[in-house]
Protein backbone atom coordinates (compact mmCIF):
# COMPACT_ATOMS: atom_id res chain seq x y z
CA UNK A 1 0.00 0.00 0.00
CA UNK A 2 1.49 3.32 -1.00
CA UNK A 3 1.96 6.29 1.31
CA UNK A 4 0.67 9.69 0.30
CA UNK A 5 3.30 12.23 -0.64
CA UNK A 6 3.08 15.94 0.02
CA UNK A 7 4.10 18.38 -2.64
CA UNK A 8 6.67 20.96 -1.61
CA UNK A 9 5.75 24.55 -2.47
CA UNK A 10 8.12 27.39 -3.27
CA UNK A 11 6.87 30.39 -1.29
CA UNK A 12 8.92 32.76 -3.44
CA UNK A 13 6.67 31.98 -6.39
CA UNK A 14 3.37 32.45 -4.54
CA UNK A 15 1.71 35.79 -3.99
CA UNK A 16 0.29 36.83 -0.63
CA UNK A 17 -3.26 36.52 -1.96
CA UNK A 18 -2.71 32.96 -3.10
CA UNK A 19 -1.07 32.06 0.19
CA UNK A 20 -4.05 33.35 2.15
CA UNK A 21 -6.36 31.44 -0.14
CA UNK A 22 -4.41 28.22 0.51
CA UNK A 23 -4.60 28.75 4.27
CA UNK A 24 -8.34 29.26 4.05
CA UNK A 25 -8.67 26.01 2.11
CA UNK A 26 -6.72 24.11 4.78
CA UNK A 27 -9.10 25.45 7.44
CA UNK A 28 -12.14 24.31 5.45
CA UNK A 29 -10.67 20.82 4.97
CA UNK A 30 -9.89 20.58 8.69
CA UNK A 31 -13.45 21.64 9.52
CA UNK A 32 -14.84 18.97 7.18
CA UNK A 33 -12.67 16.32 8.85
CA UNK A 34 -13.82 17.37 12.30
CA UNK A 35 -17.43 17.43 11.17
CA UNK A 36 -17.15 13.87 9.80
CA UNK A 37 -15.76 12.64 13.12
CA UNK A 38 -18.41 14.47 15.16
CA UNK A 39 -21.22 13.04 13.03
CA UNK A 40 -19.86 9.51 13.41
CA UNK A 41 -19.41 9.97 17.16
CA UNK A 42 -22.94 11.30 17.60
CA UNK A 43 -24.43 8.40 15.62
CA UNK A 44 -22.33 5.88 17.53
CA UNK A 45 -23.30 7.22 20.95
CA UNK A 46 -26.98 7.35 20.06
CA UNK A 47 -27.01 3.88 18.48
CA UNK A 48 -24.78 2.10 21.04
CA UNK A 49 -23.62 -0.87 18.88
CA UNK A 50 -23.13 -4.09 20.84
CA UNK A 51 -19.56 -4.90 19.83
CA UNK A 52 -17.95 -7.37 22.22
CA UNK A 53 -14.74 -5.33 22.28
CA UNK A 54 -16.55 -2.47 23.98
CA UNK A 55 -16.93 -4.57 27.14
CA UNK A 56 -13.16 -4.31 27.59
CA UNK A 57 -12.81 -0.69 26.42
CA UNK A 58 -12.01 2.17 28.78
CA UNK A 59 -11.85 4.98 26.21
CA UNK A 60 -12.81 5.54 22.58
CA UNK A 61 -10.13 7.97 21.43
CA UNK A 62 -12.19 10.22 19.14
CA UNK A 63 -9.47 12.89 19.31
CA UNK A 64 -7.21 10.62 17.24
CA UNK A 65 -9.90 9.47 14.81
CA UNK A 66 -8.84 9.11 11.17
CA UNK A 67 -11.13 10.07 8.29
CA UNK A 68 -10.64 7.70 5.34
CA UNK A 69 -11.75 7.98 1.74
CA UNK A 70 -12.06 4.54 0.16
CA UNK A 71 -12.64 5.55 -3.47
CA UNK A 72 -15.52 7.85 -2.50
CA UNK A 73 -16.72 5.75 0.45
CA UNK A 74 -16.13 7.58 3.74
CA UNK A 75 -14.95 5.69 6.82
CA UNK A 76 -13.80 6.70 10.30
CA UNK A 77 -11.13 4.68 12.13
CA UNK A 78 -10.92 5.31 15.90
CA UNK A 79 -8.36 3.90 18.39
CA UNK A 80 -9.65 2.05 21.47
CA UNK A 81 -7.93 2.02 24.87
CA UNK A 82 -8.68 -1.14 26.84
CA UNK A 83 -9.24 -1.24 30.59
CA UNK A 84 -6.01 -1.55 32.57
CA UNK A 85 -6.25 -5.24 33.46
CA UNK A 86 -7.48 -6.39 30.05
CA UNK A 87 -5.51 -7.63 27.06
CA UNK A 88 -6.48 -9.38 23.86
CA UNK A 89 -4.86 -11.59 21.27
CA UNK A 90 -5.74 -13.54 18.15
CA UNK A 91 -2.94 -16.05 18.82
CA UNK A 92 -1.76 -17.83 21.95
CA UNK A 93 1.81 -16.51 21.55
CA UNK A 94 2.10 -13.91 24.32
CA UNK A 95 4.89 -12.09 22.44
CA UNK A 96 2.21 -10.70 20.16
CA UNK A 97 0.35 -7.64 21.39
CA UNK A 98 -3.03 -6.62 20.06
CA UNK A 99 -4.39 -3.13 19.42
CA UNK A 100 -7.99 -2.30 18.61
CA UNK A 101 -9.76 0.35 16.58
CA UNK A 102 -13.34 0.96 15.59
CA UNK A 103 -14.14 1.22 11.89
CA UNK A 104 -17.33 3.08 10.96
CA UNK A 105 -18.23 3.03 7.25
CA UNK A 106 -20.78 5.64 6.25
CA UNK A 107 -23.94 4.60 4.41
CA UNK A 108 -25.78 6.83 1.95
CA UNK A 109 -28.52 7.44 4.57
CA UNK A 110 -25.95 8.83 7.07
CA UNK A 111 -25.99 5.69 9.20
CA UNK A 112 -22.86 3.56 9.61
CA UNK A 113 -21.67 -0.02 9.37
CA UNK A 114 -19.55 -0.72 12.46
CA UNK A 115 -16.57 -3.07 12.78
CA UNK A 116 -13.75 -3.67 15.22
CA UNK A 117 -10.26 -3.84 13.69
CA UNK A 118 -7.73 -5.94 15.60
CA UNK A 119 -4.08 -5.24 14.77
CA UNK A 120 -1.78 -7.90 16.24
CA UNK A 121 2.01 -7.55 16.10
CA UNK A 122 5.30 -8.17 17.92
CA UNK A 123 6.47 -4.69 17.00
CA UNK A 124 7.01 -2.97 20.37
CA UNK A 125 7.04 0.44 18.69
CA UNK A 126 3.51 0.08 17.27
CA UNK A 127 1.55 3.24 18.11
CA UNK A 128 -2.21 2.82 18.07
CA UNK A 129 -2.64 6.60 17.90
CA UNK A 130 -0.55 6.94 14.75
CA UNK A 131 -2.85 8.52 12.17
CA UNK A 132 -0.55 7.58 9.28
CA UNK A 133 -1.33 3.89 9.90
CA UNK A 134 -4.83 2.69 8.99
CA UNK A 135 -6.72 -0.10 7.25
CA UNK A 136 -6.21 1.56 3.84
CA UNK A 137 -2.53 2.25 4.39
CA UNK A 138 -0.61 -0.16 6.65
CA UNK A 139 2.73 1.13 5.43
CA UNK A 140 5.50 -1.23 4.39
CA UNK A 141 6.71 -2.76 7.67
CA UNK A 142 3.66 -4.18 9.47
CA UNK A 143 4.06 -7.86 10.38
CA UNK A 144 1.39 -9.73 12.29
CA UNK A 145 -2.35 -10.21 11.90
CA UNK A 146 -5.29 -8.04 10.92
CA UNK A 147 -8.66 -9.31 12.13
CA UNK A 148 -12.06 -7.74 11.50
CA UNK A 149 -14.97 -8.30 13.90
CA UNK A 150 -18.39 -7.55 12.46
CA UNK A 151 -21.28 -5.97 14.32
CA UNK A 152 -22.85 -9.38 15.03
CA UNK A 153 -19.63 -10.33 16.89
CA UNK A 154 -18.48 -12.80 14.28
CA UNK A 155 -15.17 -12.50 12.43
CA UNK A 156 -15.43 -11.39 8.82
CA UNK A 157 -11.73 -11.50 8.03
CA UNK A 158 -8.47 -12.58 9.64
CA UNK A 159 -5.23 -12.46 7.67
CA UNK A 160 -1.51 -12.70 8.32
CA UNK A 161 0.88 -10.06 6.97
CA UNK A 162 4.65 -9.94 6.55
CA UNK A 163 6.14 -6.50 5.89
CA UNK A 164 2.62 -5.31 5.02
CA UNK A 165 2.17 -8.00 2.36
CA UNK A 166 -0.71 -10.47 2.73
CA UNK A 167 0.74 -13.95 3.36
CA UNK A 168 -2.29 -16.11 4.12
CA UNK A 169 -5.50 -16.48 6.07
CA UNK A 170 -5.43 -16.92 9.83
CA UNK A 171 -6.72 -20.27 11.14
CA UNK A 172 -7.36 -21.51 7.62
CA UNK A 173 -6.96 -25.20 6.84
CA UNK A 174 -5.81 -25.42 3.17
CA UNK A 175 -6.31 -29.19 3.01
CA UNK A 176 -9.96 -29.03 4.01
CA UNK A 177 -10.46 -25.63 2.37
CA UNK A 178 -12.28 -24.26 5.38
CA UNK A 179 -11.65 -22.28 8.52
CA UNK A 180 -10.26 -24.35 11.38
CA UNK A 181 -13.14 -23.99 13.84
CA UNK A 182 -11.46 -26.13 16.50
CA UNK A 183 -8.77 -23.53 17.11
CA UNK A 184 -9.50 -20.55 19.31
CA UNK A 185 -9.44 -17.51 17.06
CA UNK A 186 -9.54 -14.84 19.76
CA UNK A 187 -8.34 -14.66 23.37
CA UNK A 188 -9.40 -12.19 26.05
CA UNK A 189 -7.50 -11.79 29.31
CA UNK A 190 -8.87 -9.84 32.27
CA UNK A 191 -6.45 -9.84 35.20
CA UNK A 192 -5.06 -13.37 35.50
CA UNK A 193 -7.97 -15.06 33.77
CA UNK A 194 -7.83 -15.92 30.05
CA UNK A 195 -10.81 -17.14 28.04
CA UNK A 196 -11.32 -18.11 24.46
CA UNK A 197 -13.82 -15.60 23.15
CA UNK A 198 -16.72 -16.69 20.97
CA UNK A 199 -15.33 -14.72 18.05
CA UNK A 200 -15.20 -17.73 15.75
CA UNK A 201 -14.45 -16.87 12.14
CA UNK A 202 -17.17 -17.77 9.62
CA UNK A 203 -16.11 -15.82 6.51
CA UNK A 204 -18.80 -14.62 4.10
CA UNK A 205 -16.73 -16.00 1.26
CA UNK A 206 -13.01 -16.16 0.66
CA UNK A 207 -11.91 -16.42 -2.91
CA UNK A 208 -8.70 -15.10 -4.36
CA UNK A 209 -5.92 -15.77 -6.86
CA UNK A 210 -4.96 -18.96 -5.01
CA UNK A 211 -8.45 -20.42 -4.91
CA UNK A 212 -11.05 -20.72 -2.15
CA UNK A 213 -9.65 -19.59 1.16
CA UNK A 214 -6.97 -17.28 -0.23
CA UNK A 215 -8.61 -13.91 0.19
CA UNK A 216 -7.17 -11.30 -2.15
CA UNK A 217 -5.03 -8.73 -0.31
CA UNK A 218 -7.10 -5.68 0.51
CA UNK A 219 -10.42 -7.39 -0.14
CA UNK A 220 -12.55 -8.00 2.92
CA UNK A 221 -16.02 -9.31 2.00
CA UNK A 222 -18.85 -8.24 4.27
CA UNK A 223 -17.04 -5.02 5.12
CA UNK A 224 -16.63 -2.58 2.29
CA UNK A 225 -15.58 -4.54 -0.76
CA UNK A 226 -12.22 -3.94 -2.35
CA UNK A 227 -9.92 -1.84 -0.19
CA UNK A 228 -7.69 -1.33 -3.21
CA UNK A 229 -9.60 1.17 -5.40
CA UNK A 230 -7.41 0.24 -8.38
CA UNK A 231 -7.83 -3.52 -7.97
CA UNK A 232 -5.74 -6.27 -6.45
CA UNK A 233 -1.97 -6.28 -6.55
CA UNK A 234 -0.67 -8.20 -9.57
CA UNK A 235 -0.42 -11.96 -9.07
CA UNK A 236 1.47 -14.73 -10.85
CA UNK A 237 -0.36 -16.07 -13.95
CA UNK A 238 0.94 -19.58 -13.23
CA UNK A 239 -0.56 -19.35 -9.76
CA UNK A 240 -3.83 -18.32 -11.38
CA UNK A 241 -3.65 -21.31 -13.75
CA UNK A 242 -3.53 -23.66 -10.74
CA UNK A 243 -6.54 -21.89 -9.31
CA UNK A 244 -8.47 -22.21 -12.58
CA UNK A 245 -7.72 -25.94 -12.55
CA UNK A 246 -9.12 -26.15 -9.02
CA UNK A 247 -12.25 -24.28 -10.09
CA UNK A 248 -12.74 -26.63 -13.05
CA UNK A 249 -12.79 -29.63 -10.71
CA UNK A 250 -15.75 -28.27 -8.72
CA UNK A 251 -19.08 -30.00 -9.33
CA UNK A 252 -20.85 -26.68 -9.93
CA UNK A 253 -18.39 -25.70 -12.64
CA UNK A 254 -18.82 -29.07 -14.34
CA UNK A 255 -22.62 -28.89 -14.26
CA UNK A 256 -22.71 -25.24 -15.40
CA UNK A 257 -20.39 -25.97 -18.31
CA UNK A 258 -22.50 -28.97 -19.36
CA UNK A 259 -25.70 -26.90 -19.18
CA UNK A 260 -24.20 -24.17 -21.37
CA UNK A 261 -22.96 -26.67 -23.95
CA UNK A 262 -26.41 -28.24 -24.11
CA UNK A 263 -28.17 -24.87 -24.40
CA UNK A 264 -25.71 -23.80 -27.12
CA UNK A 265 -27.31 -26.24 -29.53
CA UNK A 266 -29.73 -23.42 -30.39
CA UNK A 267 -26.87 -21.50 -32.03
CA UNK A 268 -26.85 -18.74 -29.42
CA UNK A 269 -24.62 -17.69 -26.54
CA UNK A 270 -25.52 -18.52 -22.94
CA UNK A 271 -23.82 -17.62 -19.65
CA UNK A 272 -23.77 -18.73 -16.02
CA UNK A 273 -21.98 -16.89 -13.21
CA UNK A 274 -20.31 -18.85 -10.40
CA UNK A 275 -20.14 -17.62 -6.82
CA UNK A 276 -18.30 -18.88 -3.80
CA UNK A 277 -20.86 -19.25 -0.97
CA UNK A 278 -18.70 -20.14 2.03
CA UNK A 279 -15.67 -22.03 3.28
CA UNK A 280 -16.77 -25.38 1.81
CA UNK A 281 -19.18 -26.94 -0.64
CA UNK A 282 -20.03 -26.46 -4.32
CA UNK A 283 -20.13 -23.03 -5.91
CA UNK A 284 -23.41 -21.22 -6.29
CA UNK A 285 -24.75 -20.63 -9.80
CA UNK A 286 -26.76 -17.81 -11.26
CA UNK A 287 -29.71 -18.57 -13.49
CA UNK A 288 -28.59 -19.08 -17.09
CA UNK A 289 -28.76 -15.98 -19.26
CA UNK A 290 -29.60 -16.42 -22.93
CA UNK A 291 -28.13 -14.14 -25.58
CA UNK A 292 -27.81 -13.81 -29.32
CA UNK A 293 -25.45 -15.35 -31.84
CA UNK A 294 -22.56 -13.07 -30.88
CA UNK A 295 -23.23 -11.82 -27.36
CA UNK A 296 -24.74 -12.57 -23.96
CA UNK A 297 -25.02 -10.56 -20.75
CA UNK A 298 -23.26 -11.61 -17.54
CA UNK A 299 -24.88 -11.73 -14.09
CA UNK A 300 -22.68 -9.43 -11.99
CA UNK A 301 -24.81 -9.38 -8.83
CA UNK A 302 -24.55 -13.02 -7.68
CA UNK A 303 -23.23 -13.07 -4.12
CA UNK A 304 -19.57 -14.11 -4.08
CA UNK A 305 -19.30 -13.89 -7.88
CA UNK A 306 -15.81 -14.75 -9.13
CA UNK A 307 -16.18 -16.24 -12.62
CA UNK A 308 -18.54 -16.44 -15.57
CA UNK A 309 -18.84 -19.18 -18.19
CA UNK A 310 -20.25 -18.65 -21.68
CA UNK A 311 -20.15 -20.40 -25.06
CA UNK A 312 -19.31 -19.42 -28.64
CA UNK A 313 -21.88 -21.34 -30.72
CA UNK A 314 -20.08 -20.71 -34.01
CA UNK A 315 -16.85 -22.24 -32.72
CA UNK A 316 -15.05 -18.91 -32.83
CA UNK A 317 -12.01 -18.12 -30.66
CA UNK A 318 -11.88 -15.66 -27.78
CA UNK A 319 -12.95 -12.25 -29.00
CA UNK A 320 -11.90 -8.69 -28.31
CA UNK A 321 -15.29 -8.23 -26.65
CA UNK A 322 -14.49 -11.06 -24.23
CA UNK A 323 -11.24 -9.33 -23.26
CA UNK A 324 -12.82 -5.92 -22.68
CA UNK A 325 -15.75 -7.36 -20.72
CA UNK A 326 -13.36 -9.33 -18.48
CA UNK A 327 -11.58 -6.09 -17.55
CA UNK A 328 -14.90 -4.34 -16.90
CA UNK A 329 -16.10 -7.13 -14.61
CA UNK A 330 -12.85 -7.09 -12.63
CA UNK A 331 -12.95 -3.30 -12.36
CA UNK A 332 -16.38 -3.51 -10.73
CA UNK A 333 -15.53 -6.46 -8.46
CA UNK A 334 -11.97 -7.28 -7.35
CA UNK A 335 -12.82 -10.98 -6.95
CA UNK A 336 -14.39 -11.30 -10.42
CA UNK A 337 -11.24 -11.71 -12.50
CA UNK A 338 -11.95 -14.94 -14.46
CA UNK A 339 -14.01 -15.44 -17.62
CA UNK A 340 -14.34 -18.89 -19.19
CA UNK A 341 -15.27 -19.57 -22.82
CA UNK A 342 -16.40 -22.89 -24.26
CA UNK A 343 -15.91 -23.11 -28.02
CA UNK A 344 -15.29 -25.79 -30.64
CA UNK A 345 -15.09 -28.52 -28.00
CA UNK A 346 -12.34 -26.62 -26.16
CA UNK A 347 -12.36 -24.54 -22.98
CA UNK A 348 -10.39 -21.33 -22.49
CA UNK A 349 -10.03 -18.85 -19.64
CA UNK A 350 -9.30 -15.14 -19.47
CA UNK A 351 -7.69 -14.08 -16.19
CA UNK A 352 -7.05 -10.43 -15.29
CA UNK A 353 -3.93 -10.85 -13.15
CA UNK A 354 -2.87 -7.19 -13.10
CA UNK A 355 -5.90 -4.90 -13.14
CA UNK A 356 -4.06 -1.54 -13.20
CA UNK A 357 -2.10 -2.72 -16.25
CA UNK A 358 -5.30 -4.05 -17.86
CA UNK A 359 -7.11 -0.75 -17.32
CA UNK A 360 -4.16 1.10 -18.81
CA UNK A 361 -4.23 -1.21 -21.83
CA UNK A 362 -7.94 -0.52 -22.36
CA UNK A 363 -7.37 3.22 -21.94
CA UNK A 364 -4.59 3.22 -24.54
CA UNK A 365 -6.38 0.78 -26.86
CA UNK A 366 -10.13 1.40 -26.59
CA UNK A 367 -12.34 -0.99 -28.53
CA UNK A 368 -13.62 -0.15 -31.99
CA UNK A 369 -17.40 -0.05 -31.71
CA UNK A 370 -19.76 -0.37 -34.66
CA UNK A 371 -23.56 -0.70 -34.63
CA UNK A 372 -24.78 -4.32 -34.76
CA UNK A 373 -21.24 -5.69 -34.38
CA UNK A 374 -19.38 -6.88 -31.29
CA UNK A 375 -16.41 -4.80 -30.05
CA UNK A 376 -13.15 -5.24 -31.94
CA UNK A 377 -9.53 -4.40 -31.15
CA UNK A 378 -8.30 -1.10 -32.61
CA UNK A 379 -6.27 -1.39 -35.81
CA UNK A 380 -2.83 -1.22 -34.15
CA UNK A 381 -3.62 -4.22 -31.91
CA UNK A 382 -5.61 -6.11 -34.53
CA UNK A 383 -2.76 -5.80 -37.05
CA UNK A 384 -0.26 -7.25 -34.54
CA UNK A 385 -2.59 -10.19 -33.93
CA UNK A 386 -3.15 -10.74 -37.64
CA UNK A 387 0.60 -10.76 -38.31
CA UNK A 388 1.14 -13.56 -35.79
CA UNK A 389 -1.86 -15.50 -37.06
CA UNK A 390 -0.23 -15.70 -40.50
CA UNK A 391 2.60 -17.65 -38.84
CA UNK A 392 0.59 -19.78 -36.40
CA UNK A 393 -2.49 -20.64 -38.43
CA UNK A 394 -6.24 -20.14 -38.11
CA UNK A 395 -7.26 -22.83 -35.62
CA UNK A 396 -9.04 -21.68 -32.44
CA UNK A 397 -5.93 -22.43 -30.40
CA UNK A 398 -3.58 -20.64 -32.84
CA UNK A 399 -5.75 -17.54 -32.97
CA UNK A 400 -5.98 -17.50 -29.17
CA UNK A 401 -2.20 -17.85 -28.97
CA UNK A 402 -1.86 -14.84 -31.24
CA UNK A 403 -4.09 -12.74 -28.99
CA UNK A 404 -2.19 -13.89 -25.89
CA UNK A 405 1.16 -13.01 -27.47
CA UNK A 406 0.05 -9.49 -28.37
CA UNK A 407 -1.46 -8.94 -24.92
CA UNK A 408 1.87 -9.96 -23.38
CA UNK A 409 3.81 -7.71 -25.74
CA UNK A 410 1.64 -4.78 -24.70
CA UNK A 411 1.87 -5.53 -20.96
CA UNK A 412 -1.91 -5.86 -20.78
CA UNK A 413 -2.02 -7.64 -17.41
CA UNK A 414 -4.28 -10.31 -18.92
CA UNK A 415 -3.43 -14.01 -19.15
CA UNK A 416 -5.16 -16.50 -21.47
CA UNK A 417 -5.37 -20.20 -20.63
CA UNK A 418 -6.51 -23.43 -22.22
CA UNK A 419 -7.87 -26.51 -20.46
CA UNK A 420 -6.29 -29.82 -21.48
CA UNK A 421 -7.91 -33.25 -21.61
CA UNK A 422 -7.08 -33.93 -17.95
CA UNK A 423 -8.95 -30.82 -16.79
CA UNK A 424 -5.82 -28.78 -16.13
CA UNK A 425 -5.66 -25.15 -17.26
CA UNK A 426 -2.34 -24.13 -18.81
CA UNK A 427 -1.14 -20.60 -19.34
CA UNK A 428 -0.81 -19.60 -23.01
CA UNK A 429 2.52 -17.87 -23.49
CA UNK A 430 4.72 -17.93 -26.60
CA UNK A 431 8.31 -16.83 -27.02
CA UNK A 432 9.28 -15.30 -30.34
CA UNK A 433 12.49 -16.57 -31.94
CA UNK A 434 14.22 -15.03 -34.95
CA UNK A 435 15.76 -17.90 -36.89
CA UNK A 436 19.10 -17.66 -38.82
CA UNK A 437 17.28 -18.12 -42.13
CA UNK A 438 15.24 -14.99 -41.49
CA UNK A 439 12.06 -16.75 -40.49
CA UNK A 440 10.25 -16.30 -37.19
CA UNK A 441 8.97 -19.08 -34.94
CA UNK A 442 7.00 -19.13 -31.69
CA UNK A 443 7.70 -21.61 -28.89
CA UNK A 444 5.34 -22.31 -25.98
CA UNK A 445 6.67 -21.31 -22.56
CA UNK A 446 5.29 -23.61 -19.83
CA UNK A 447 4.86 -22.52 -16.22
Amino acid sequence: MSNKLRRSISFLAISTAVLLSSCQKDEIELTNQESSVLNAKEWFENTKPNLEALKYTETIDWSNAIVLDNDGEQAIEVPLKLIDDASTNVVSDIEYKTFMRLLLIKNIDDTYKVFNIVYTTKDVSFNNSDKSFNILDIGSQFSGYITIQKSDNTIGYSGKYENSEFSGLHNYNPEKRLTDRLVCSYYVTVGNYTTCSNWVWYPDYTFGPGGPGTLPPGYMPGISGPLYPNGLPAFDPCFAAKNATSVAANASFISAKAAIIQAGADGKEHSITLGYPGPAGPYTQSAMRNGGTNDVSVNETLSGAFAAIHNHPNNTPLSAGDIYVAVTLNTKNAAFYTSIIVTGGETYAIVVNNLPAAKEFVKNNPPDLSPNYPPEFPDNIFDQILDIRTKLGESIEARTEAIATVLDANNAGITLMKQDSSGKFNRIKLQKTNNPDGTVSYIAVPC
